[in-house]
């Protein structure tokens, strides 16, 4: 995938009938269609978007699915893709974006959508021919022909931290009768590996929204207030800074609840001298942030809860000062970054409170972040420069109502990486004091 220039980077607004959406250059979006389209030319490439009766992760505005999105920069629902075989280097009606035809009647219910017959296709879309998703059906039966092959978009094993999605097999059976789909999936996961510098600039976004959310949070937690009044105060900065929603089901766990990894009930009283876990992160222009802290309620750490927190610091930097092309997040060989961080909670554990503590780290190192708060990236896979990262060490120990992580969000680079939510404090020392001046 080709990267964007520097000097294309802007801050794009869709403002689309009655929306506004941030979003890349159109003309990333069309590179993108036209290197996946000169990857498959022994085929068509259909992609069904989403409509309104997809599920969303949380009650707000519509989001597209996540490759159909990569490929398009369309945020409306009911679309369809095709790709043609290019025709050279031109790229002029091999692509067509399918799109409703207006509807005044629904728009009076969800507002004004940009139709066929209204829309300027390049300003407004990025596409030069658009057409009525009811036409697309009849298109594909003139443009298939017997031998070529059919790809499209094939349902995926479920997995944790990605959205549901549906089988559309019907579907094409439907629209290509006599034609079996092989899937594209892994061709497009493929080039969303590596983001690119509009990408990064996303993600960027995504980040420093979050980071300013955790500050906020800081400021404003006290005993006796619940964990859902931490949440809501994060949530209002997330918005306020471009974010629709956030990147996850929010994790504000209190004492005991912080030892719980998938905790979002957030119901809790905050209680003096207690552990607050807070793992929350935006979403901009539909690329995620992941980031999570561990902060002591009373604005200080007892003892016990000191040690236990600068071994996890210690290993994550331990981690981070080792994160560079080659490296992978999990395995044991010498390439791996959870062995080093295993490596560390063993010796350092055994020297700090004379007990190896790998055992108490109970789930992976880390995981790709891009538009899916889990890229479907392998954490087995070699790490290379453009790739964005988390690395989440932590220890919980449940027995002592405990549980401690340190997330960051981490773009490799060509000579080792580049620490994105560096802005938030992770030594104990430098958290206590911003407690302090907050309190």
């Amino acid at each position: 995938m080709r990267v964007v220039a520097a000097g294309a980077l802007c801050i794009a607004l869709f403002a689309g009938p009655g929306r506004a959406h941030a979003r890349q250059p159109w003309e990333e979006y069309q590179q993108r269609r036209l290197d996946l389209a000169r990857a498959h030319p022994d085929g068509v490439i259909v992609l069904l978007g989403y409509g309104e009766g997809v599920v969303q992760t949380s009650r707000s505005a519509f989001r597209q699915e996540n490759n159909f999105y990569y490929l398009t920069g369309w945020n409306e629902p009911g679309a369809a893709l095709v790709l043609l075989p290019p025709e050279g280097d031109s790229r002029a009606r091999r692509e067509v974006l399918f799109i409703p035809r207006g509807n005044a009647l629904q728009e009076r219910w969800t507002g004004p959508r940009i139709a066929p017959a209204t829309a300027t296709p390049e300003s407004d879309t990025g596409f030069a021919v658009l057409q009525p998703v009811s036409e697309l059906a009849s298109f594909l039966r003139r443009e298939m022909r017997p031998n070529q092959r059919l790809y499209s978009l094939l349902p995926r094993e479920p997995a944790y931290g990605q959205h549901p999605d549906p089988d559309r097999r019907e579907r094409l059976r439907e629209l290509v009768p006599d034609h079996r789909p092989d899937d594209i999936r892994p061709a497009l996961e493929r080039m969303r590996r590596i983001k690119s510098a509009s990408e990064i600039a996303w993600i960027q976004k995504a980040v420093d929204a979050s980071v300013d959310a955790h500050l906020k949070a800081w400021s404003s937690m006290r005993a006796g207030l619940y964990e859902y009044q931490i949440m809501a105060a994060m949530l209002g900065v997330l918005f306020d800074r471009g974010c629709p929603r956030p990147a996850y089901a929010p994790t504000i766990g209190g004492g005991p609840n912080a030892a719980i990894l998938h905790y979002t009930r957030n119901q809790r009283r905050l209680r003096k001298r207690e552990l607050l876990l807070i793992d929350v992160g935006g979403e901009y222009g539909h690329y995620a942030a992941d980031i999570t802290r561990t902060i002591p309620v009373s604005g200080s750490f007892t003892a016990r809860q000191r040690k236990l927190y600068d071994l996890v610091e210690g290993a994550q930097r331990a981690v981070l000062a080792s994160v560079k092309p080659g490296m992978t997040l999990s395995g044991e060989g010498p390439a791996s970054l959870t062995r080093i961080a295993k490596s560390y909670f063993d010796a350092e554990g055994q020297r700090a409170l004379g007990k190896k503590m790998s055992s108490f780290f109970i789930h992976g190192l880390g995981h790709h972040v891009g538009l899916e708060v889990h890229d479907p990236v392998s954490p087995g896979a070699p790490l290379r420069p453009g790739m964005v990262i988390t690395i989440e060490p932590g220890l919980y120990l449940p027995e002592e109502n405990l549980g401690i992580r340190i997330e960051d969000m981490v773009l490799v680079t060509a000579g080792g990486s580049r620490l994105m939510s560096r802005r938030l404090p992770r030594k104990a020392a430098a958290i206590e004091r911003f407690l302090r001046r907050g309190k």
